[in-house]
């Protein structure tokens, strides 16, 4: 397999998070650190960090369980609300239908005066009723005689009319107490979900702050993990510094001649690497796509450093390992901005970034990153080329 298909599979997996540089970071986390308790030291532990989040994941779960609960509670007020309803449409149409049953015994009593009079009148004459009304015991017989025709057929009428009203009213008393019911079970399901909210809202806001406590203690650890880095990188800096006064001292006592002097090393070329350095911070923002090398589009680590130095008028390959094979390698100890910065990954040559300046660099670091300016790494750095 070629180098840039061993890079392909380098590259296809997601690197672990790396820092910022700690300039960035300090403000930042400054900023925030007045919101929560921090430890003495400054510096978040992993007990703190794993209980916080082992806190959040419990509100998580309570929420989770709060939501459903609720939306139980929802679904059950909706269908009370439906029962509420259909009962009050329901009375509506039975008191219509008392109100229609009470006209009609109403009428049927009025129709039964009027026959009975008309009975009562048809079976005698002119004179017979003036003296039905005249005499004495005119109202006993009127009334004996309403009632032997209200025993009739029309009487029966009215008894069924009767027991229909009474039906219908005590239809529409149960009604009523069911829909009384209904009315409080709604309610009490309309407290329920209310009192679910308010729980809710409770669970998220808690939520809220321990995510922020959460958001503290990662910036503290990357703050410290990032002056770690930079630590490092200095110490390794200056080892290779020494080291390299050493070789240049025996040298210079082996060969009697001027000890002490450096031995040479490739020099950038005059304003080469601050072109390619500029043209690399102007595509800050632009995304990190594999492969890619078009500026504003996307570029992945090797095609932002060959794309940048392209601009200076030097050619470079799309491959990490490629171009760490192509430039001159020179110490840490000797950078200059533009130089490369090459990283192993899996046992190959698998990132490169560009240094900018002190303890800073310029990379397209991975999928779902933008190019950025970070702290160096140390972790995996293999060495520095200059093309």
């Amino acid at each position: 397999m070629t180098r840039l298909g061993l890079l392909s599979r380098a590259a296809s997996r997601r690197r672990p998070f790396r820092f910022l540089r700690v300039g960035v970071l300090a403000p930042a986390i400054v900023t925030v650190l007045g919101l929560v308790v921090l430890p003495p030291s400054g510096a978040a532990t992993a007990d703190q960090l794993s209980q916080a989040k082992a806190e959040a994941a419990q509100i998580v779960a309570q929420i989770q369980a709060q939501g459903q609960q609720l939306a139980v509670l929802s679904e059950q007020y909706d269908q009370d609300q439906i029962k509420v309803q259909q009962l009050g449409a329901q009375l509506d149409q039975t008191r219509a239908r008392v109100a229609d049953t009470r006209g009609q015994v109403a009428t049927a009593r009025a129709n039964l005066q009027r026959q009975a009079i008309d009975d009562y009148t048809s079976g005698g004459a002119a004179n017979d009723l003036e003296e039905l009304f005249s005499s004495p015991n005119a109202q006993a017989s009127v009334v004996q005689e309403y009632q032997q025709v209200a025993s009739g057929n029309v009487s029966g009428a009215i008894d069924r009319f009767d027991q229909a009203e009474a039906v219908l009213s005590a239809q529409e008393a149960q009604l009523q107490a069911t829909e009384s019911q209904a009315q409080a079970t709604l309610a009490q399901t309309q407290a329920a979900r209310q009192g679910a909210q308010s729980a809710l809202a409770t669970q998220q806001a808690t939520l809220s702050k321990v995510k922020g406590q959460i958001a503290t203690l990662v910036a503290q650890q990357q703050a410290a993990e990032a002056a770690a880095q930079q630590r490092a990188f200095e110490a390794r800096v200056a080892a290779q510094e020494e080291a390299a006064a050493q070789r240049a001292a025996a040298a210079g006592a082996a060969s009697g001649g001027a000890a002490g002097e450096p031995s040479p090393v490739a020099a950038a070329p005059d304003g080469e690497g601050a072109l390619a350095v500029a043209a690399a911070e102007t595509q800050i923002g632009v995304p990190y796509v594999w492969g890619g090398s078009t500026p504003g589009a996307g570029f992945d680590c090797s095609g932002l450093t060959m794309w940048a130095w392209a601009h200076a008028g030097v050619a470079l390959s799309h491959s990490a390992a490629d171009q760490y094979d192509e430039t001159v390698h020179v110490p840490l100890s000797d950078l200059q901005p533009g130089d490369l910065l090459f990283y192993d990954e899996g046992g190959i040559i698998g990132h490169v970034t560009m240094y900018v300046g002190p303890g800073e660099m310029i990379q397209a670091m991975e999928t779902g990153t933008r190019i950025q300016i970070t702290g160096i790494w140390t972790n995996g750095l293999v060495g520095a080329g200059r093309p």
